[in-house]
């Protein structure tokens, strides 16, 4: 009797040991895994398609808050949304950061390919996240991106409005204006996507939800010195000016004009890059976008009321 007891006392440490050496990532993550983790441990979850990291202060007794965050050119979900991580602990946020193997930002064809390729797939990959984690989520979702991942935080929304709780963009490119067409030198010219969204129907089935979208507030962040025509795509140029700054301001204007709560902030002296004040500060625009629409409507997938934003020039801190 004794040895029997011993010997499920061995087996039950064992499979204890185990399940916590599997949970924290040794081994290859799978639902059942995550989900077998005690509530109040960090987790985090690193498949090919995406890094999904759920905090410690996840509150399992309803849908959690989804914070998306998209890289740039070059890096990688897991890398990207590092900074992120304190803010997803404090505010009890699932983050989920995608990799993209972005292709010529500067060629508009491609970027359009990129779009309508890579952002149906972000869905997918949202609609994934309570069987891979096995925590139920909101529906809509906070969106933060810099440089070719802010141009496809935008467009996200653009694409899928109802999916979208708000938006931080950070020194995006290019922008996809929410018109069908525009005046040129006097005369009305279409805007096809990536420009704008004439075209949209024809290329993702459904139509432009333009009183969804007018309602999602917005925030673009830009460095001052982030002023290079060289770096940004001439497709463009005639729509929303020549430079990251030129075009975060023309974007913002454009938003405003429709309808849109948009702010714009200029970061002086900085360049093609995100300060840690850029995440602080957009993380707390996400955060007081979602409280506001939850004490107006709380946190089921309903529209916050119509405003207009600012655009603003930003005070920069010291760098120590």
């Amino acid at each position: 009797m004794i040895r029997r007891l011993a010997l499920l006392l061995s087996m039950a440490l064992l499979l204890v040991g185990g399940c916590g050496f599997w949970l924290f990532g040794s081994l290859k993550n799978t639902p059942a895994a995550v989900a077998a983790a005690p509530i109040g441990s960090p987790r985090a979850i690193n498949d090919p398609d995406a890094f999904i990291y759920i905090p410690s202060s996840v509150d399992m007794t309803q849908p959690v808050q989804v914070l998306v965050t998209m890289h740039g050119m070059g890096d990688n979900g897991q890398n990207f949304c590092q900074s992120m991580i304190p803010i997803a602990e404090r505010n009890g946020w699932i983050i989920v950061s995608p990799t993209f193997k972005y292709h010529d930002y500067k060629n508009a064809d491609s970027t359009l390919q990129d779009d309508l390729t890579f952002l149906p797939k972000l869905t997918t990959i949202l609609d994934s996240v309570p069987a891979r984690t096995g925590v139920a989520t909101r529906n809509k979702v906070l969106l933060f991106g810099f440089s070719r991942g802010g141009q496809a935080v935008h467009r996200f929304a653009t694409l899928f409005p109802e999916r979208v709780a708000a938006v931080a963009a950070v020194s995006a490119g290019s922008y996809t204006l929410p018109l069908n067409s525009m005046l040129i030198n006097g005369r009305s010219q279409a805007l096809p996507m990536p420009y704008g969204v004439a075209n949209m129907a024809a290329l993702t089935g459904h139509t432009f939800d333009f009183a969804t979208f007018k309602q999602i507030p917005f925030r673009v962040s830009v460095g001052g010195a982030d002023a290079n025509p060289d770096d940004t795509p001439r497709a463009w140029d005639a729509y929303v000016g020549t430079t990251r700054v030129d075009r975060a301001t023309n974007y913002i204007r454009i938003l405003q004009n429709v309808g849109v709560n948009a702010t714009l902030a200029v970061y002086p002296g900085v360049g093609h890059q995100v300060t840690q004040q850029m995440v602080d500060e957009n993380a707390a625009f996400l955060k007081a976008a979602l409280d506001n629409q939850a004490k107006r409507f709380g946190h089921a997938p309903a529209i916050g009321a119509t405003s207009f934003g600012a655009i603003i020039t930003a005070s920069v801190r010291a760098r120590r």
